[in-house]
């Protein structure tokens, strides 16, 4: 469980680096028309990529109750309803993450591009990919951390080897 609310999270938060990252290197755009950013919304929506957003709110509440308990266990009951309290009231900045993310696809495709993209992720092959991406994106997370480390064990090894045979003993 909190090995999904850390990858949710660091996805999260990678996503919202890259998308205001990205805008914050161009140089200043007009405002996307509401058209445009009603295209990047609808493509986003279909595409399912900001689907585990919505647990970055519990897993930050979450996260907060675990760091005031700690320090407090004798109050837990009360660090349970004041996160809970505050986390309702912090609710509704999820729109501007949305609205962030909205601009980042529409200063990268054009309103008929979003268009475009919506449809497919409308059309039966495109609700498949959008289903299966976090499968398919967490299984190929796994196997670049198990190259990297077989790769990682095999470079100290051959590394190590020619070292002995320079007669360095590591």
């Amino acid at each position: 469980m909190i090995r999904s609310i850390a990858k949710t999270l660091l996805a999260a938060g990678v996503c919202a680096v890259l998308a205001t990252g990205a805008l914050a290197q161009q140089a200043p755009q007009p405002e996307p028309s509401k058209e445009h950013l009603a295209s990047a919304r609808a493509a986003i929506e279909a595409s399912r990529v900001t689907e585990g957003f919505d647990n970055i709110l519990l897993g930050v509440a979450q996260q907060t109750k675990a760091l005031f308990q700690r320090s407090g266990p004798s109050i837990a009951q009360d660090i349970e309803d004041v996160t809970n309290k505050v986390a309702l009231e912090l609710a509704p900045r999820r729109i501007d993450l949305d609205r962030q993310i909205q601009i980042a696809w529409a200063s990268k495709f054009t309103k008929p591009e979003l268009d475009e993209i919506a449809k497919f992720y409308t059309s039966p092959t495109g609700k498949k990919l959008a289903a299966e991406t976090q499968s398919m994106v967490r299984a190929a997370t796994e196997a670049v951390v198990e190259w990297q480390q077989k790769l990682s064990t095999d470079m100290v090894a051959k590394v190590r080897d020619e070292l002995r045979k320079k007669g360095h003993k590591l």
